[in-house]
Formats: C-alpha cells, sequence, structure tokens
C-alpha cells in the first residue's frame, strides 16, 4: 500500500510538503518557548535573552564616570566594553570593580545597571557622589596600612564627604586586579578584604555618649557615684582603664573621664529595657540599608545576663557596632539629637537627564535636645583633655574595646558642621592615639567652606 503512494510523485511531495510543515511547527514552538521569542512565555529563555542583551549593550557602552560631588573624577573609561579606570588608590574598596574574570563588588557592582545602560551617545549614566577628593584622599593616608576605617559625614544632610578603608599589607587596587587577587583573598583577610565599614565589632566607651543621652533624660545626671575604681554587677567586678579611681563624679565628669565604673552601675540601675529604647533610637540593632551598603548591627540587650547590659553600656558585652554607627551617634549628638541616614549617591544623570537624585532623610529623634547640649559639652572637655586645640571646635569622645587578644580603637568627634569617626581594629593602641588623625581631617575639612 505504502508503496502505492510513494510511487506517486503528487503524494511524495504531498508527504514532504506535511513533513515540512510539522517541522516548521516543532521548531517554532521551540523558539517560542525555550528561545524566548517573546516575553513571558519562558523564565529561563527570558532570562538568557536579557542576559545576551545586556553583555551585547555592555560591549557597545562606554563606562560611566563617578564623580565626586565637585565633578572631580574618580573613575573613568574611554573605549566601549573596557573597565574605567579608577583615579584615586583611596576610592578602592568603595567604588569596586565590575569584571568579567573578578564578579563585581562595590558602587560598580551595585550601580552597574545605571554604569553600563548607554545612552544616544552609548555613554553610560555618571554618578557624582557626595565626598570631597581631597578630604578622602586625606582620609585614607590616615588609615593606609592599618585595619581601619574613616567616615566623615555633613551634620546638617548626613551626606558622606570620606568613607575610606584599608588592610595592613594589601591595597586594592581596582585597575590591575590580577596583581594582588591571591592576598586580598587571604586567610587573613577572612577570605576577601572586607570594607571595613561594615564590620561590627565591639565599640567600647564611643557608646558612652549613648548612654549618658538616656542618664540625662532619666534626670539622673546630677546623681554623685562614689568611684572605687570597682563596680561589682552580679559575678563580676567592672574596672577603669588603667585601674584609675576618680572618687566622687557625676555624669559630665564621668564622660570626661570615661568611668566604667560609673556607666556599668548607672546601666544598671537604668536597666536593660531603657538601655534597649535608647540604643534603638540611634538605630543601633537595626538593619540600615543605605545607598552604598547594607549595615547590621547588634544589641541583644534583652537577653543579656546583668552583666552583660551593664557592660554594653559603656560599649562592651554582647554590643556590637560598624564605623558607620559610631559616627552616627556623633551626628545625631552635634545636630541637638535628631538622627540623620547617612548617604554617598548625590545624583545619577544621563545625557543631561537626572535619573536619580539623594537627599537628606531624617532616620527620627535619638534624644532630647537638653541631652544632646549636656552631653556635646561635656565632650568638648574631653576633647580638651585628649589635647585637641580648642579653635577647631572638636566635641569627641574615645573608645578602646578588648576584640579577642587585641583592641578596637575608635575615635568620634565632631564640630558644628562635620563629623569625623575614625576606627582602627586589631590594634594595640587606644583610641586616644586617633586624635592627631581626626585633627589632620578637621584642618583640611575647615578649608571647603573659604
Amino acid at each position: 500500500m505504502l508503496s502505492k503512494i510513494f510511487s506517486k510523485p503528487v503524494n511524495r511531495a504531498n508527504t514532504v510538503v506535511c513533513c515540512f510543515v510539522a517541522l516548521t511547527v516543532i521548531f517554532s514552538c521551540y523558539l517560542l518557548y525555550y528561545g524566548a521569542v517573546f516575553y513571558g512565555v519562558n523564565e529561563k529563555g527570558d532570562s538568557l535573552k536579557e542576559s545576551i542583551a545586556k553583555k551585547e549593550e555592555r560591549a557597545a557602552t562606554i563606562e560611566g564616570s563617578i564623580t565626586d560631588s565637585n565633578g572631580d573624577v574618580i573613575t573613568y573609561a574611554e573605549e566601549p566594553g573596557v573597565s574605567a579606570k579608577c583615579m584615586h588608590k583611596s576610592y578602592g574598596q568603595l567604588v569596586g570593580f565590575n569584571n568579567a574574570v573578578y564578579g563585581k563588588y562595590g558602587l560598580r557592582g551595585k550601580y552597574e545597571d545605571y554604569l553600563m545602560k548607554g545612552d544616544k551617545t552609548h555613554h553610560g549614566a555618571t554618578i557624582r557622589l557626595t565626598t570631597v577628593n581631597r578630604i578622602q584622599n586625606l582620609a585614607y593616608e590616615e588609615i593606609k596600612g592599618k585595619q581601619g576605617c574613616v567616615v566623615v559625614l555633613e551634620n546638617a544632610t548626613g551626606r558622606i564627604l570620606a568613607l575610606a578603608t584599608s588592610y595592613p599589607g594589601v591595597e586594592m587596587d581596582v585597575n590591575n586586579l590580577s596583581s594582588n587577587w591571591n592576598e586580598m583573598n587571604s586567610s587573613e583577610n577572612d577570605g576577601f578584604l572586607i570594607q571595613n565599614w561594615r564590620k561590627a565589632l565591639a565599640p567600647g566607651s564611643t557608646m558612652k555618649p549613648v548612654t549618658a543621652t538616656l542618664i540625662y533624660d532619666e534626670g539622673l545626671a546630677d546623681t554623685v557615684y562614689n568611684d572605687t575604681g570597682t563596680e561589682k554587677i552580679g559575678s563580676h567586678a567592672f574596672r577603669n582603664a588603667g585601674h584609675a579611681i576618680n572618687g566622687k563624679i557625676k555624669l559630665d565628669k564621668a564622660i570626661v573621664k570615661s568611668c566604667n565604673t560609673y556607666f556599668a552601675h548607672m546601666s544598671n540601675e537604668m536597666g536593660a529595657f531603657k538601655l534597649q529604647q535608647r540604643a534603638e533610637d540611634f538605630c543601633i540593632g537595626s538593619d540600615l540599608e543605605l545607598d552604598f551598603c547594607h549595615l547590621h548591627s547588634e544589641h541583644n540587650l534583652m537577653t543579656s545576663s546583668a552583666e552583660e547590659a551593664a557592660a554594653a553600656g559603656f560599649g562592651q558585652g554582647r554590643l556590637l557596632l560598624t564605623p558607620v554607627n559610631i559616627a552616627m551617634i556623633g551626628e545625631a549628638i552635634a545636630n541637638g539629637g535628631e538622627l540623620k541616614k547617612p548617604y554617598i549617591i548625590d545624583s545619577i544623570s544621563s545625557s543631561e537627564k537626572t535619573l536619580y537624585q539623594g537627599k537628606t532623610e531624617v532616620l527620627g529623634t535619638a534624644c532630647s535636645k537638653e541631652s544632646a547640649a549636656y552631653v556635646s559639652n561635656a565632650m568638648k572637655q574631653a576633647a580638651i583633655s585628649y589635647g585637641v586645640e580648642k579653635k577647631l571646635g572638636i566635641h569627641a569622645k574615645t573608645g578602646t574595646a578588648q576584640v579577642d587578644s587585641a583592641y578596637r580603637a575608635s575615635f568620634v568627634s565632631f564640630n558644628d558642621k562635620y563629623t569625623v569617626c575614625i576606627v582602627e581594629n586589631n590594634t594595640q593602641k587606644a583610641g586616644k592615639s586617633l586624635a592627631g588623625s581626626a585633627v589632620r581631617i578637621f584642618r583640611e575639612l575647615s578649608k571647603l567652606s573659604k
């Protein structure tokens, strides 16, 4: 039967046509489902098509520039498909990289869709930061070669004027990642160089201004405490640095002298619940989604023992803060209790069109104006005791926290315009050792308004 059918030319032609139509239908269905000819039919196909389109666009796009607040170049590219060059090593870990071999990191990874999406001239968008290059470079030089971080904030707005981080023995050269990639990924650096502004550790005595605002707002500032050099709470005996004995003191002197026993005693008197509320007023223990990273800090006060809660009152215990959190403490007190959200993206624009505009955001009221003024004045006296010159108008608090076998040294300071926070991890130095760096940064900041 089949031989008769195929023996006729007409039948053979019809069969071939039917087979061709069937194969065409099958292939078309394949393209529709797996090839993502139309969006919405298959997610994997859609994703593949978008990925291919993005690669093609990137290959044809000149990566957008990143500039500081004055429009001075930080990164720039001249050719399509070629990674932008970073002009300042001080920005290495902040701007990061977007590399086919090494992946994505920092602002260039986070804002890839802006930097690599070409306009009519095939240029990516320009990202203007709130930073000032000469402040950023100075901040980096002050911390370079140490495991540390510098955060500089503008009090009135929350704008970040500098955000620098460093590690000893290795520098992130984003223009030549292969030169030190192995060092950056070494076990000594926890697997990869972490941006130190995201590292949450015990803050030490830089937490005392937070506790001090609560003591004032509870009406306990004039309470006289007799410091004998030891304060026993539960089974733990708290002592002052250097085994100091301060005698009869009130809150203002306790801040200047950085009296651990006073703050442990008063924290225990007020209780963990009130300490927790005040910590949360300063956004401590809250996850903060900032425009340059996600920050996590901890207090764990309600699950702490009495000893741990008392220790948290002066920056130890189970309290963990990032350098940005510490800087926010200074900024809030400088602002009379008003806590502003730090931000670093000033604007994103393409072909004269603004795609994104950064703005000041108030996170809340951390403490009363009266307590902020009281603590601010005490921090001014503390700065003088550290040897900081009066004419710069600096208010400051040091912190030296025990972390394993080393210390975390911190120095948070502010004047009427700016907050400068310097943190050095894994050191044998005290927080006071960072005062000189802060002064040099404030001197450079004073030139901005001239």
